[in-house]
Parts: structure tokens; sequence; C-alpha cells
């Protein structure tokens, strides 16, 4: 599965102001914004929300809070839009192992108490297993941010894109927030295919007749490609 990747410290000039009107933007708000971009493109497997229109639908629907994003009311305007997705939320990590193991991907809130991917709340991705340990995309990533101390103690490995920590850690990082997980579902549509009816002897005879088929060798080649026998409808 691709990562459908968007970094929010890339968007200071879009705007993300509060509810009460004071000047925010997305690079200093929307985690939750960006988060939700990641896991909607990179589940779909292609990009059915920027950025910007991520950060629209957010406001439209009200999940532009003081403090950052309501992922609830964001994801629910996400289904009613796109019903092929689907969520749920919990609190055990070992349901978000168990739903990226069958191809999920999830947000994931941390809290306060235990820095990992941020100094305070932040929301995540997380998108696959790699083996036994799970892949975090970080919307803020930056250069030297999981060399800061505490985090290499706290994370397998950092990556391009955020890092890879074990169940625990990331258990311990989302300790003091409910929902601590939004796992994510898509059903991909089931691609519809149109068939057409054969029309009778007498209708293609009479279209013949009418000249809607050609003449000569080109009536022969449309009338056999579509199945009929040039001499029956002569």
């Amino acid at each position: 599965m691709k990562l459908y990747y968007n970094n929010q410290r890339n968007y200071k000039s879009l705007s993300y102001n509060r509810p009460d009107g004071s000047s925010a933007t997305i690079s200093s708000s929307g985690c939750g914004v960006v988060s939700a971009c990641i896991a909607i493109n990179t589940l779909a497997q292609k990009s059915l929300f920027s950025v910007a229109e991520m950060r629209d639908l957010s406001k439209s629907c009200g999940a532009r809070i003081m403090n950052g994003t309501n992922e609830v009311t964001l994801l629910n305007a996400i289904c009613k839009k796109h019903t092929a997705f689907s969520y749920t939320t919990t609190r055990d990590v070992n349901k978000l192992v168990e739903h990226l193991k069958k191809g999920g991907v999830a947000i994931c809130n941390q809290g306060d108490a235990y820095n990992i991917f941020s100094t305070s709340g932040h929301y995540v991705c997380a998108w696959r297993m790699v083996g036994n340990n799970i892949e975090v995309a970080d919307p803020s990533m930056y250069s030297g941010k999981y060399d800061a101390s505490p985090r290499p103690k706290r994370i397998v490995k950092k990556t391009d894109n955020g890092c890879i920590v074990t169940p625990s850690q990331m258990a311990k990082a989302t300790q003091d927030r409910y929902p601590s997980y939004y796992l994510i579902t898509y059903k991909k549509p089931k691609q519809t295919t149109t068939t057409t009816t054969k029309k009778s002897v007498e209708t293609i005879a009479k279209e013949v007749i009418d000249g809607k088929w050609g003449a000569g060798d080109e009536r022969k080649k449309k009338l056999t490609a579509a199945g009929y026998n040039y001499n029956t409808v002569q």
C-alpha cells in the first residue's frame, strides 16, 4: 500500500481560524485535518481530498473547535460524503494492531502525559504494521524531530515521514485520550458493468434497409463485429 503523505508544516498560509475568529493555520493547528487526509487517501489509494478540501469540510461540518479538530465530527462528515468509508473508535491498542493487520488505517490521538509524537496533544496516522510494530505517518514531521530526547528511547526507528513504535509505546502515548484510536475501513465500490441486449434480426434487418449500418464491405464488417449474420439480415 502506498502512503499518501502530507505535512501540515507546508501549509503556513492556509488559514484554519478558530470558531471565535482568532487566527490560526493548518500548519499551527491542522494535525487532525492532515491526519484525516493521509488516512483517507492512503486507504483509497488515490487523492480523494486535498488538504484544502479537507480543511473546508472540517469547517463546514463544525469539526473545527478551539483547540484543534473534533475527529469524530470530521469522520462522520467524510463517511457521509464517501459511503465506502466507515470507522469505529477504541482505547484498546490490541484492536488497533488487529485492524492494521487486516489492511485498515487509523488515526491515533496522542495526549499530554507521554511524549512520543509531540510535546502535547497531536493526531498521527498509523498506516501499517512492520513486523510486530506500528508505522506512524506524522503530519508534523521535521528534521531531527525523532532525535530529540526522550523520543529515541521510545521508538523502534525513525522514518522519512514519522516513526515506527511498539504497540506498548503507542498505548502509553494515547493513554490519556478517549477515543485513543479511530479505526477507519474502506470498502472498495464494486465496478458496475453495462450489459446490452442484442436486437432482434427483424430490427437489424429494418436498420439495414434504412441505411443505419452503412453499405457494402463496411456494413458486413460492422454487422459481423456486432455478432449478426450478414446474410440473414440482408
